[in-house]
């Protein structure tokens, strides 16, 4: 049973007997005990330049996947029919940009890019957004490795150095739009290609050098065979080879207008695609045009080379064509959403395991099954589940999830981008303020992030805790407290986490302070009070139904769970001010004027303060996980990458 199902199941069984109750507790208990990682010649100029595009940090509920589904899989973030913007307005992770080109050192390291300076990062478990500090539009990504690659645009080269984004475009460029990268698979250089026949070579050094070309080409696409042996294709069915040193224009076959795509399979031959349908590939280093039996004759963007007898190519309107052997064949792809979409670029791994991708306008994604021989969609968009959201103290917005997501907003209305923790396949349950301009992230098997002041992630597993889960972490009078399963605490020390008893017998969820003391809530009702001196307290709820989150300030506090439970700590004592049957509520905020937000089940929200609460649809059929707020704004997350921001006049 998943912790999901769990929570969900416990808080409808609390209506039975007592006796059913306890003989439920002990099963549980039983179950869950065991809980869960080239050389430059004399006519080369050096046009080499470095400057930082970024300000060098922005790159530096799993079990719960399987529930609540009903709510999700009806809607969730597949819908984009908007909410009431007084309630919720969606922010989902889709991406609607148009994508011109991938490349990955690996099925887990896979980089996207678009238009206005888009750049996703496939981490083989999650699609998720980066910061590459440019709003421009990007045509071409190619790397040398995974903390070696290269991004063409429009004005602009980047470079990633495993840790940030680098502006790389040398000063007399930065009006060139350059459309293609390669590098050969020796890594000995790589190449840069755009209009007016402009190609800049990146040697080993990262020293940018200018190629004589004696050309006006506006090249679209660049494929280096090795040292020396360079072609590179563009307008009216034009291409440039580079051969002995020295770069001269050759006129393909048959190809009168533009070629888009260029492709070169492991063996050295080459295939290019481009306008109308055109196809052409190297025989026995001659260039032959060839048919696609396209009756429509497409256009053709991109192309990939798996080997010397087969390749794959993709366009205009869902044109998808496989070559085997010596015939081009037209291919389908599965459902019925993909079918019209423009694709742009089509990439993948040629030695087993076999994968692929192409990716075009609008967010168009496919992936190559090869097991069963079939295209599936891939779409641009995020679809973890988003597990916490958490407001620092300079306004940021901290977001971690399933799959190592870690998230990142400037504020509650800023774009939100992944921060690269290399934490893929484990899931973050939430995150706090470390008090010194950074963070911690918290989760499975007692895994911890610690991203500092200057963006650099560090990841620990902590062994006061081995294997557990942790799911809630808060600052407490300057020292980080983390609580998880089994109910325990640890605290972050100078000399590293110790262990606190809380005497909580089941799993603690969450963990909130105010100044020098904290609370936590868990299953079946608990609550832990760490008091000012270090020590913890059980405090009496009155209630067997599972809590989730407890927000805590000045003089009370608010804990929510199932049932639709809302309790409220006033003068030491907790009450029961809301309740709903059937209802779970898993995320509560506090704003600045003291309105006390509950998102849960479905879309529901709960809002209130003092005696006054009440539940709000908020139109959305998606599972709400957590709520952060800044002042009077505040962000929600939950299920399927749901991202959105909650209205100000929310009543």
């Amino acid at each position: 049973m998943t912790d999901f199902a769990f929570r969900a199941s416990a808080g409808l069984m609390a209506n039975a007997s007592r006796f059913a109750l306890l003989t439920l507790t002990l099963l549980l208990l039983a179950s869950c005990s065991g809980n869960d990682n080239d050389p430059k010649t004399d006519t080369d100029q050096d046009v080499s330049s470095e400057t930082s595009s970024s300000d060098g940090g922005a790159d530096a509920q799993s079990d719960d996947s399987q529930t609540a589904d009903a709510a999700t899989d009806a809607g969730g973030i597949e819908q984009d029919t908007a909410s009431p913007k007084e309630v919720l307005t969606p922010r989902s992770l889709r991406f609607t940009d148009n994508f011109t080109s991938l490349w990955g050192s690996g099925p887990d390291n896979i980089w996207w890019v678009g238009s206005k300076g888009r750049v996703l990062h496939y981490n083989g478990s999650v699609l998720l957004p980066r910061d590459a500090g440019t709003d421009k539009d990007l045509y071409s990504v190619w790397g040398r490795g995974p903390k070696d690659v290269w991004v063409a645009g429009d004005g602009v080269v980047l470079h990633y150095n495993g840790n940030q984004w680098i502006d790389r475009t040398p000063a007399e460029f930065k009006s060139v739009v350059f459309r293609a990268v390669h590098a050969p698979i020796d890594n000995s250089t790589l190449l840069i290609g755009g209009d007016d026949g402009i190609i800049l070579r990146v040697l080993e050094s990262g020293k940018i050098v200018k190629e004589n070309t004696n050309s006006a080409l506006k090249i679209r696409s660049i494929r280096a065979i090795g040292i020396g042996n360079v072609w590179a294709v563009g307008d009216k069915g034009q291409a440039l080879r580079l051969s002995g040193g020295t770069w001269s224009s050759v006129p393909l076959p048959k190809a009168n207008e533009d070629l888009h795509g260029l492709a070169n399979s492991p063996d050295g031959r080459l295939y290019t695609v481009g306008i109308d349908g055109f196809v052409a590939a190297t025989e026995n280093k001659v260039w032959e045009a060839t048919l696609t039996n396209d009756p429509k004759s497409r256009d053709l963007f991109g192309v990939w080379a798996v080997s010397e007898k087969e390749a794959w190519a993709v366009g205009k309107d869902g044109a998808l064509i496989h070559h085997i052997g010596t015939k081009w064949n037209l291919r389908d792809i599965d459902g019925t959403y993909m079918k019209t979409k423009t694709f742009r670029a089509v990439w993948g791994q040629a030695k087993e395991p076999l994968y692929a991708y192409a990716i075009g306008d609008g967010g168009a994604g496919i992936r190559y099954d090869s097991i069963n021989d079939k295209w599936l969609d891939f779409r641009a968009e995020t679809t973890a589940h988003l597990n916490a959201a958490t407001a620092l103290s300079d306004g940021r917005i901290v977001v971690p999830g399933d799959g190592g997501v870690l998230l990142q907003a400037k504020d509650a209305t800023s774009d939100f981008v992944d921060l690269g923790v290399a934490v893929t396949g484990t899931n973050l349950r939430d995150a706090c303020d470390d008090g010194k301009g950074g963070f911690w992230a918290v989760g499975d098997a007692a895994l911890t992030v610690h991203v500092d002041a200057s963006g650099t992630p560090t990841i620990h597993l902590l062994e006061a805790v081995a294997g557990q889960r942790l799911t809630g972490a808060t600052l407490v009078d300057g020292q980080v407290i983390a609580v998880g399963h089994g109910g325990v605490a640890v605290r972050k020390t100078a000399d590293g986490w110790q262990s606190e008893s809380t005497g909580a017998q089941f799993n603690l969820n969450a963990v909130a302070s105010h100044k020098d003391e904290a609370w936590a809530v868990g299953e079946f009702g608990t609550i832990v009070h760490r008091k000012a001196d270090g020590s913890w307290v059980k405090e009496a709820s009155g209630e067997s139904f599972n809590l989730h989150r407890i927000v805590v300030w000045d003089d009370g506090a608010v804990a929510v769970g199932d049932n639709g439970l809302v309790l409220l700590r006033s003068e030491g004592k907790w009450t029961k001010v809301f309740e709903s049957p059937g209802l779970f509520l898993y995320g509560v905020t506090r704003r600045t004027d003291g309105k006390v937000i509950a998102v849960g089940w479905k879309g529901t929200l709960v809002v209130g303060q003092g005696d006054t609460w009440s539940a709000v649809d908020s139109g959305l059929p998606n599972v709400l996980l957590d709520i952060a707020a800044t002042g009077s704004d505040a962000v929600v997350v939950g299920h399927k990458g749901g991202i959105y921001q909650l209205g100000e006049d929310i009543k």
